[in-house]
């Protein structure tokens, strides 16, 4: 059995599978440093455990700490590297290139063997591409919807917002919903220029979506988009087999 483990800046996202089928998976909180929802797996007697790590060596030294106690199993932390299988990476750095795209960027040539964007709605919003021959060509990072919201809120007196407020592409009608609803609307432009160019330069090209805001987005894309809530947990797999 394996537990894969994607760790992000706010939140990590866990899955145990054996042989292929998922047995359970759920979502804790990254910052708090409380891994037990991972400790009380011991029962399974999980044999392999697999880390997507951004959010620090201090996060990423707990947690090993915490899964050799509880479970007497060596975390395995992927990399970042220049290649794996038939996907090479387009930083000129390969190893600077974050783990969690490097992981996306591989889960999403292998769902789609052909070219295609990797859109990763996460803290921040992440554009990844990829040729036809599975080279990365490299991408964009711009901040995600409550980065520019928060960005907002810092830079401008007298701006108050309701973080529990649901985006959508209403004009708003009061401050709340004009912070949210525009920082939302420039997200989604984005992503529908992005998604027009790459189409528009070579024929159709196939998108994937994924990170914590890919949901929201999702209900005004294309339907085209291809929705992969755990596209970095499936990274895993390919990079650490």
């Amino acid at each position: 059995m394996i537990i894969d483990i994607d760790i992000g800046n706010t939140r990590a996202k866990w899955r145990l599978t054996a042989g292929g089928e998922i047995l359970d998976r759920g979502v804790t909180d990254a910052s708090a440093g409380d891994w037990s929802v991972l400790s009380a797996l011991h029962t399974y007697q999980p044999d392999r455990v697999r880390v997507s790590n951004v959010a620090g060596e201090v996060v990423g030294q707990r947690l090993r700490s915490v899964i050799a106690e509880a479970l007497g199993v060596e975390v395995e932390f992927a990399l970042a590297c220049p290649s794996v299988g038939e996907v090479t990476s387009g930083y000129e750095r390969p190893e600077k290139l974050g783990v969690d795209r490097w992981l996306a960027i591989l889960a999403g040539w292998d769902l789609f063997r052909q070219r295609c964007v990797v859109v990763d709605a996460g803290s921040a919003l992440t554009f990844d591409f990829i040729d036809a021959k599975a080279g990365h060509l490299g991408g964009y990072i711009v901040p995600g919807q409550q980065m520019m919201v928060d960005a907002l809120f810092g830079g401008t007196s007298n701006v108050r917002v309701n973080s529990s407020q649901v985006p959508g592409t209403d004009y708003g009608q009061n401050t709340d919903s004009a912070v949210q609803n525009g920082c939302f609307a420039m997200t989604l432009a984005l992503i529908e220029k992005i998604i027009f160019e790459a189409s528009d330069a070579q024929g159709s090209i196939n998108i994937v979506l994924t990170g914590g805001d890919a949901e929201l987005l999702l209900a005004h894309l294309p339907n085209a988009v291809v929705y992969k809530p755990e596209l970095v947990l499936d990274g895993l797999a390919l990079v650490l087999p």
